[in-house]
């Protein structure tokens, strides 16, 4: 596990990181820094979500073809009869139901993204007491939803 940390989230933190100093030096607001951070690593993202959004456009225009015959296959045969069909109805198309999975590349792209940004985040002293819009303290615990205990918007301003 720690291999894998520091090939992929060590060096996200470390981008993060730097975008996140130079805009508290350029705006002198965390809040804003924040923001930026997000901004910074949205546009970092940008190709991987345009390949991300290519795969889906696939795989969402393969289903849409193969999906009149499977329906019939569905309709007309039970159990271990439909299964052999349409395993051979996908074989003849290049197509294996596990490529459905390729949709999901967009949403794993982000999971190292919000990993080394809670890494980052989460330990640093420039949040706490720190002011931003509604939120009085960006260092706090977030006190929409406590579980165990008493609870409420603790980290809003009324």
């Amino acid at each position: 596990m720690n291999i894998l940390y520091n090939i992929i989230i060590y060096p996200l933190v470390q981008i993060i990181e730097f975008i996140f100093v130079f805009a508290q030096k350029a705006f002198r607001e965390t809040g804003v820094s924040i923001v930026a951070v997000s901004g910074a690593v949205s546009l970092l993202c940008l190709p991987l979500y345009n390949v991300a959004e290519k795969w889906q456009r696939i795989e969402r225009d393969t289903q849409k073809e193969l999906k009149p015959k499977v329906d019939k296959i569905r309709a007309v045969f039970r159990g271990d009869e439909q299964y052999m069909i349409l395993a051979a109805y996908y074989r003849q198309n290049h197509y294996h139901p596990a490529y459905a999975l390729r949709s999901t590349f967009g949403l794993l792209i982000q999971i190292p993204f919000f990993i080394a940004a809670y890494s980052y985040l989460s330990h640093l002293e420039a949040l706490k007491g720190a002011r931003f819009l509604f939120i009085s303290n960006l260092g706090a615990p977030d006190a929409l939803l406590k579980i165990g205990g008493g609870g409420g918007l603790t980290c809003f301003r009324y």
